[in-house]
């Protein structure tokens, strides 16, 4: 095989290099046809240049052929690592050049006194990457024990990663007796740990490359850096309880509620009589604190409130809205307390005109609210709230007493809100009239051991139609009403049935 063949490269998959030291990430290089890798210097003509005395000027080269990528050494004077085993030392030729596959850690390092160099050089190699990702530094600690990873783990020294193939508590790096190892947690898709699987808790060395999906996290012994998704500001609860004390006897409202809710989506809340509807609205919210951890994005509500509470939009099932003010006069008032105050006059009406417009109110500008329908007056309350566009918002029953044109009008203009990037969270008692215009259900329905609401189903309208073997929505709430509400009385048979559903995805 000729060296003409071997650089000429027909479809080449898109790949990249991770190169990291002990300060963390040097930088991400797209692998072309021939990248040569080599000691930063005046003379050099590598195309990665590493600023390390522990490199050779020509150390090493990855060339690919067919859409595979190869790497070889060009007989540097401390040699490669690849996945913990020496290569390439003694020179190699086309025969003996290696073959890369995704997550494929390659080293650059030598012994020193007390352990590798300081300059050691970690390269990552990887084909199946997601260019929607950031490098982050977690600091380890002395007062750190553990750091849990997972998609829904949460606290400031854990790892949320926001990513469909990590499961919810995947894994974690724990301070065992003679150092930190990592462990997995029964996860879906497992650990790696250099190219392969862990199948027991593992002690971790400096410069050692874990592989969780199609993310990396490399060890450096007093840091870990990682990647994850950049935050797309999802909305995460984990309601472990809220409970009530009426005369020394504890009564649980809610508990183990557990879902994650991302920008762009409108969602409707469905449950049984008493099953805590508005109960788990107000504890999202924080005006009602449960036992529990809510997050949007990366700030904690709970922590966060008063800073928090200007991204959130609550549209009560009662308004207060004054009759005698009109349309405009409501909104400008609001917006003057509502709005930064150093919000200028001319920006407060431009921000007026944007909600009347979103909203469908600019006719009733200057009418009266007292002469306003009931679904006008409805639009209005949603004004109120939506002046400030804020990045959640929640309505209780905004549609109750309206006809079915009226209220779909309205959930059109809810579902145009959540177009923008809003969450946008609803109850409603009429769901089928307007299901098309939801991406999500959540099903609360009342436990019959502690009367405690649960959750019964979190996921699409046609997936909750499926699992409830029904045909409408309001048939989904008859499986889980009482009989002497007119229903099947089969919540606690969902209830089981959703967790068992949601364990296997564990």
């Amino acid at each position: 095989m000729s060296k003409t063949v071997l650089y000429t490269n027909t479809t080449v998959k898109p790949a990249k290099l991770y190169v990291i030291n002990r300060q963390g990430l040097l930088g991400e290089y797209r692998l072309g046809e021939r990248t040569i890798i080599g000691r930063k210097t005046a003379e050099s003509d590598a195309d990665m240049k590493l600023d390390s005395s522990i490199v050779s000027r020509r150390h090493g080269e990855i060339i690919s052929l067919d859409g595979e990528f190869f790497y070889r050494d060009l007989m540097s004077a401390n040699g490669t690592i690849i996945n913990n085993k020496m290569y390439g030392r003694e020179g190699g030729s086309l025969r003996t050049a290696r073959k890369l596959e995704n997550g494929d850690v390659l080293l650059i390092s030598i012994e020193a006194n007390n352990g590798p160099h300081q300059d050691t050089i970690i390269m990552i190699f990887s084909n199946d990457y997601d260019d929607n990702v950031q490098w982050h530094t977690q600091e380890i600690k002395d007062n750190i024990s553990e750091i849990c990873i997972g998609r829904t783990v949460l606290g400031e020294q854990n790892m949320r990663i926001e990513n469909k193939m990590v499961s919810r508590n995947h894994a974690s790096f724990f301070r065992a007796q003679f150092g930190w190892a990592i462990a997995d947690h029964d996860s879906s898709n497992g650990v790696f740990v250099s190219g392969t699987k862990i199948k027991e808790p593992l002690y971790l060395k400096n410069n050692d490359v874990i592989k969780i999906a199609n993310m990396f996290f490399v060890f450096l012994g007093d840091k870990i850096i990682y990647q994850n998704t950049v935050s797309q500001s999802q909305l995460l609860i984990n309601i472990t309880e809220r409970s009530v004390w009426q005369k020394f006897n504890k009564h649980t409202i809610l508990k183990d509620i557990n879902l994650t809710i991302s920008n762009g989506e409108m969602v409707m809340i469905l449950g049984g009589s008493g099953a805590g509807k508005t109960t788990f609205m107000n504890a999202v919210m924080g005006y009602e604190k449960a036992d529990a951890q809510i997050f949007h994005g990366q700030t904690d509500i709970y922590r966060d409130y008063e800073a928090m509470k200007y991204e959130i939009g609550y549209v009560p099932q009662e308004d207060l809205l004054r009759d005698n003010d009109t349309v405009y006069e409501t909104l400008n008032d609001s917006a003057r307390m509502k709005l930064p105050r150093q919000t200028s006059a001319d920006k407060r009406r431009q921000r007026i005109a944007e909600v009347l417009s979103a909203l469908g109110l600019q006719r009733e500008r200057d009418s009266l609210v007292s002469k306003l329908s009931g679904g006008q007056r409805k639009r209005l309350s949603i004004a109120v709230e939506y002046i400030v566009n804020p990045g959640l918002f929640f309505l209780d029953e905004p549609d109750s007493g309206l006809d079915g044109v009226m209220a779909r009008s309205l959930n059109e203009n809810l579902r145009a809100i959540a177009d923008t990037g809003k969450i946008v969270i609803v109850i409603t008692h009429s769901p089928d009239r307007i299901a098309h215009l939801y991406n999500k259900v959540i099903v609360l329905a009342k436990s019959s051991q502690d009367n405690s609401g649960q959750l019964a189903f979190f996921g699409t309208i046609n997936e909750a139609l499926s699992f409830f073997e029904a045909d409408s929505l309001e048939g989904v709430v008859k499986k889980i009403n009482r009989p002497d509400e007119g229903g099947d009385g089969k919540s606690d048979f969902y209830i089981d049935k959703y967790k068992t559903i949601q364990d296997r995805r564990i």
